[in-house]
């Protein structure tokens, strides 16, 4: 017990505090909960009750200082400040905002020091897959999302675009085609899966990503398609919201915590 990790848990939401949950009981024995960051006063007050026997309330950069592994799970412009830092002192993090990678000066400064990321796949199957054929040659890489109206609601993207009119409720509209990184430019909190997937594969610029919404979908519904040497392969995840958020899919919450434990685990399944 004497040399478990401390841990810093940066956002106090629904993904932050289902891990913070892990870390003091299914990691207990590695690990220990000693800081938490959240600048929301009402979720900071939260967090505060429910942790207060393990971790206390640090600002930011302090949280990173004194953590020996930081889980990020804010925003992608939270991540990226986090990495920024996390360089800084040589840390280790899990990012839950993938999208926060793929900024060109985050990418640069990743490529000279000894800061260690973990990226969970989230929300879609088949990561595993990606990376054992990026061994090889991969031809495309094809992202297809299918969510709801009220899912994307809200988007950056429909700042500038207005939003799809839906006549009937089986009426299936696409609302965007283009590559990962403008999906997580135009769609930071609704497609984090396409930077984890480019990351995996051929990158952010080659990823292809499209968006469908109809009144008809229940949940999130991720399709993968992947074409390369290999052969082709495809997978399809249906995804059910967590509870308490529906915002959030429940497997994405599950792969983080299946990657902590993983980081102590004798025995490591899968690529």
């Amino acid at each position: 017990m004497k040399n478990r990790i401390k841990v810093g848990i940066i956002g106090g939401g629904t993904i932050g505090t289902a891990l913070a949950h892990a870390v003091v009981t299914d990691l207990k024995a590695f690990a220990q909960l000693k800081y938490l960051c959240e600048k929301h006063k009402e979720k900071a007050a939260v967090l505060q009750k429910k942790f207060r026997f393990h971790a206390r309330l640090v600002p930011l950069a302090q949280l990173v200082r004194r953590s020996d592994l930081i889980i990020e799970a804010a925003s992608p412009k939270v991540a990226a400040q986090v990495i920024r830092l996390a360089c800084k002192w040589n840390k280790k993090v899990l990012i839950m905002s993938v999208g926060g990678l793929l900024h060109p000066q985050i990418a640069e400064l990743l490529k000279k020091n000894l800061a260690r990321i973990f990226c969970p796949s989230g929300a879609i199957t088949g990561v595993d897959g990606v990376l054992a054929a990026s061994c090889g040659k991969i031809r495309k890489v094809r992202l297809t999302t299918r969510k709801p109206p009220e899912a994307l609601m809200g988007a950056s993207y429909f700042l500038q675009k207005r939003f799809p009119v839906l006549k009937t409720d089986s009426e299936e509209r696409r609302v965007f085609f283009g590559t990962a990184v403008e999906a997580t430019k135009h769609f930071p909190q609704n497609i984090n899966v396409a930077a984890v997937l480019s990351l995996a594969g051929i990158g952010p610029e080659r990823t292809q990503v499209e968006i469908w919404t109809s009144r008809s979908y229940k949940g999130n519904r991720h399709e993968v398609l992947v074409e390369g040497d290999f052969g082709t392969f495809t997978t399809v995840t249906q995804n059910k919201p967590a509870p308490g958020n529906p915002k959030t899919s429940y497997l994405a919450i599950l792969a983080a915590i299946a990657t902590l434990k993983k980081a102590f685990a004798s025995v490591r399944v899968g690529t």
